[in-house]
């Protein structure tokens, strides 16, 4: 059943969520990582006021096995904002080729107030959700990315959604991005991307100035078991 506080996908988002279909990749088994927390509140708009370039992520998700849609599936999203920072942790500073780990960084919570770029939200009878959100920024030894869960049966699939590199590049010269440092992971380096990552790249609509909207199709075993 569809929570009563779910809202409907605009008509343009449908449509082009309608065309992925076809080309529905797998859902690749990915790290959950550090910073996931309590399950967050299910909210479509997840910004609170976090400055950063206007995104839209929407998603198909479908049973892998029958092609069916996954029908009240719970998708929970989480990410840094345009500084690289979590709600809810402190900034983390890696060393000299350290990778940003659920065992190299302090999972303590010292700010349980903060619930910013955390949202949840239950897939529609056609598999589709929406999170407004805002571009992604970087942080240590990672490609830009936002993190993705869903339950599937009984247990929790878990991946990251990706950026094209050119255009990262594009919206990383533009302001507040710009005054940051320039990043030291591409997706081409990136040692979490390689493992399946090129499937969960966003199909992505608009412009570095006034906002992005990005698609996705991806089919869920219902077997498939996540890593921490």
């Amino acid at each position: 059943m569809i929570a009563s506080n779910w809202v409907p996908v605009e008509d343009d988002l449908a449509e082009l969520l309608g065309e992925q279909q076809m080309s529905c990749r797998l859902w690749p088994e990915q790290t959950e990582g550090p910073y996931r927390r309590d399950m967050p509140a299910e909210r479509r708009d997840i910004t609170e006021g976090r400055d950063g370039l206007p995104l839209r992520v929407a998603l198909r998700l479908l049973d892998a096995g029958t092609g069916d849609p996954l029908v009240g599936a719970l998708a929970e999203v989480w990410q840094a904002d345009h500084e690289g920072h979590y709600s809810g942790f402190p900034p983390f500073q890696a060393q000299a080729g350290q990778i940003v780990t659920s065992a190299s960084v302090p999972r303590d919570v010292v700010a349980p107030s903060e619930t910013f770029l955390r949202g949840c939200q239950r897939t529609d009878d056609r598999g589709f959700c929406v999170f407004d959100t805002i571009y992604p920024g970087w942080y240590p030894s990672r490609t830009v990315h936002i993190h993705l869960a869903v339950e599937v049966g009984d247990h929790l699939a878990v991946t990251q959604l990706y950026f094209p590199d050119d255009l990262t590049d594009e919206v990383f010269a533009r302001p507040p991005y710009a005054g940051r440092p320039p990043r030291d992971t591409t997706n081409a380096t990136d040692s979490i991307f390689v493992d399946g990552g090129e499937r969960t790249v966003l199909q992505l609509v608009g412009d570095a100035v006034d906002g992005l909207t990005g698609v996705l199709c991806l089919g869920v075993e219902q077997n498939a078991r996540s890593r921490i």
